[in-house]
């Protein structure tokens, strides 16, 4: 019984992990109706940028030989995933402006190209400037060893709640962002059909900026929440991105509460089912949530939140 509690817990620490970074896709897809394959990269460079503001006398462009220092004094915790997150939502605010929005009109394919693009670009350059040595982002939550409730002999760590209170909270925001302001009004408009809101004066441009610049900002706070437990490196983000995209299908491209349901099944399937099934080991553990996102698209190819999509004939 104590073994299956706490590969539970464990289970609920994934889906955390897997929830932040599903969100950031769900909410880049209704922007754009595309999956950004970048997202994941953009979101390690931000928490590089925090951990920068962590310790100002890091060595910046250590690949080249260079040395960079930040002037100033270290920011606590906090402030310093709070500067991640401007320094992502500036970015992704740039991407669109400079890189997306130039695409208006092509072949959504060009788009998808772009992204597998910049993932490639910004993987290379974090590689070059801070090399693929492996670097500890404190978590802004308790995370010794001593840091968690006791429940029997099984151990829910601090950081895992600290983790899944703060996606609570951001998921409230977002559903306050999209039904109680005019922006939030205009990126459904934009989202159901782009050509009917521009028709009624919806700007488009302005709305998918904003849009861009929030997917990019919850990407930069998934990955400083996150780089505590995996470690801040440029490939960081690169298999979490998996688990991410399968819990953002299974729960509904264009549904954050389902991006969190799904991330649960994922979190869930990967801790539970290798455990328990011989032939399923450590090694194949993507099997089980890969079998489960087929499963519900089998049931429901939207996802089990996902909105059906309507076309006037």
């Amino acid at each position: 019984m104590a073994l299956l509690l706490q590969r539970l817990f464990d289970g609920l620490f994934n889906s955390a992990i897997y929830a932040s970074l599903a969100i950031s896709l769900v909410f880049i897809y209704r922007a754009t109706g595309l999956l950004n394959f970048a997202q994941g990269e953009m979101a390690t460079f931000s928490a590089y940028v925090g951990f920068l503001l962590l310790r100002p006398t890091e060595v910046i462009l250590a690949g080249s030989g260079l040395i960079g220092i930040l002037p100033g004094l270290p920011w606590p915790v906090p402030l310093a995933i709070v500067g991640a997150v401007l320094f992502g939502m500036a970015a992704g605010a740039g991407t669109e402006r400079l890189l997306i929005r130039p695409l208006e009109g092509r072949p959504l394919l060009s788009v998808v190209n772009v992204s597998i693009g910049l993932l490639i670009t910004i993987n290379a350059l974090s590689t070059e400037l801070w090399t693929t040595s492996p670097r500890s982002f404190p978590s802004p939550f308790p995370s010794a060893n001593g840091d968690f409730f006791a429940v029997g002999d099984a151990r829910l760590r601090f950081e895992s709640i600290g983790v899944w209170i703060t996606l609570l909270v951001v998921l409230g925001l977002l559903g306050l962002f999209l039904h109680r302001s005019k922006a939030g009004l205009a990126f459904r408009a934009i989202t159901a059909n782009r050509e009917s809101a521009q028709l009624v004066g919806v700007n488009v441009g302005r709305t998918l900026l904003i849009g861009w610049a929030v997917a990019a900002g919850l990407g930069a706070l998934a990955a400083s929440l996150v780089a505590d437990a995996v470690l801040l490196e440029p490939n960081m983000m690169i298999r979490l991105l998996i688990y991410s995209f399968a819990a953002a299908t299974i729960g509904g491209l264009d549904s954050p509460g389902g991006a969190v349901v799904g991330a649960l099944i994922v979190g869930l399937t990967q801790t539970l089912v290798p455990g328990y099934v011989p032939f399923i080991g450590t090694e194949i553990s993507l099997l089980p949530p890969l079998v489960a996102m087929l499963i519900v698209l089998l049931v429901k190819p939207t996802g089990l939140f996902g909105s059906r999509r309507v076309e006037r004939v």
